[in-house]
């Protein structure tokens, strides 16, 4: 299986979970502020982004609205956030689904709010994140 993370973080905590659930995946961890990934041979593609203001970055909006159609495929979102993201992956899932894609989970751990929330995500976070990438893989679904 082919699969792709890619992801947009504002301040480093989301490129910390991007590279957890890549490592874990086997596959590489794309940062869409750097460059737009090829997804013509992903059966998986692993999406995330901080929240800012309980939405998405606007890279990563744009991003979703960008990529090509898709039939067949897998995907599943990842956040760091400050508090409650239903609404935010509910929005990102319809995204997804509008282009083709079949949604299959989702994962959210902290992220740092200014100085009200230092030293995440966790090492216990970053595991967590390693094993929902497990989950994945494996084909289970959430």
């Amino acid at each position: 299986m082919n699969s792709l993370v890619a992801y947009f973080s504002g301040g480093g905590n989301t490129r910390k979970v991007a590279e957890a659930i890549a490592k874990e995946l086997g596959c590489n961890a794309v940062d869409i502020k750097k460059e737009r990934p090829s997804m013509s041979n992903v059966d998986l593609l692993i999406v995330g982004s901080g929240t800012y203001g309980g939405r998405p970055g606007k890279e990563f909006v744009s991003f979703l609205e960008e990529i090509p159609p898709a039939t067949g495929r897998r995907a599943a979102l990842f956040a760091t956030c400050s508090s409650g993201i239903v609404l935010w992956f509910k929005s990102m899932k319809g995204a997804l689904e509008s282009k083709g894609y079949q949604a299959c989970g989702s994962f959210s751990c902290f992220g740092q709010l200014s100085l009200l929330r230092r030293g995440h995500p966790t090492a216990e976070e970053l595991s967590k994140a390693a094993e929902f990438a497990a989950q994945l893989r494996s084909g289970a679904g959430f």
